[in-house]
């Protein structure tokens, strides 16, 4: 039986990342952020409560949020972000940059959200035209595309997969995600990058196979949020083997 082979230096010896997750997440999103870690780097969790992807329910994840920033500052994390991107959107530009000031402002960590990590790693890719394939409903939708298009870009496809709850989407294949996206996208080929909005569509294990055969960059949540929190927690490593976002210079 094989052991597992400690290392001698300190976890998080390079960064340590907080993530607040939703807490319906049974585990993926969790997997997915330990999976892009590089060497030295470890991730710290606390949970926001979230319920049905309704626009209720996902405005009313705010004030949970701020509660669970300041748990996750007792760990002195180098940043924190609020992981779920349709949380962040609903609250638009403005709403989601006063949040990360708040969060800032009560645990003095450095702080992101998925939002805001999603328009900077489409920024970073160079992207403009953008297609978003969307786990929520039409009504949340609109205001990806809202906070997107005032954050500069041109969404010039979207589609909403209307996800009640957040445990279909993490029953769904890699595979069934990758050929839906694929599908979506022969719709509407003009455009500089894809974006898929929902952290409970897995997307690691066929991320660089989509982007091959499209033959452009993807982004999404979980890479997305990482990749801002090492870009603010001056971690230069390249993360191999999940798309191109994480392995380009930060």
């Amino acid at each position: 039986m094989n052991k597992k082979v400690l290392k001698p230096w300190p976890l998080g010896w390079k960064a340590k990342i907080g993530i607040l997750i939703p807490a319906v997440d049974t585990g993926y999103c969790s997997y997915e952020f330990r999976v892009l870690c590089p060497e030295g780097v470890v991730t710290l969790e606390s949970r926001v409560a979230m319920g049905a992807l309704t626009l209720e329910n996902l405005q009313k994840m705010r004030g949970d949020a701020l509660y669970g920033a300041k748990l996750l500052a007792q760990a002195v994390p180098d940043v924190i972000t609020y992981e779920a991107t349709a949380a962040g959107f609903v609250l638009g530009v403005e709403g989601d940059a006063a949040l990360i000031r708040e969060i800032e402002a009560s645990t003095g960590v450095r702080a992101t959200t998925g939002a805001s990590s999603v328009a900077e790693s489409l920024s970073a890719l160079g992207a403009k035209k953008i297609s978003v394939y969307a786990a929520t409903s039409e009504e949340v939708t609109k205001y990806t595309v809202r906070y997107l298009t005032d954050r500069g870009f041109t969404v010039c496809q979207q589609k909403s997969h209307s996800i009640a709850h957040a445990f279909e989407g993490f029953r769904m294949s890699p595979w069934e995600v990758y050929g839906e996206v694929k599908k979506f996208h022969q719709q509407c080929p003009d455009v500089d990058a894809i974006f898929i909005a929902g952290g409970c569509f897995r997307t690691l294990e066929m991320l660089s196979a989509l982007e091959r055969d499209l033959g452009l960059p993807v982004v999404t949540t979980v890479p997305a949020n990482m990749y801002h929190c090492l870009k603010i927690a001056g971690i230069k490593d390249p993360v191999a083997g999940y798309g191109r976002l994480l392995e380009q210079a930060r």
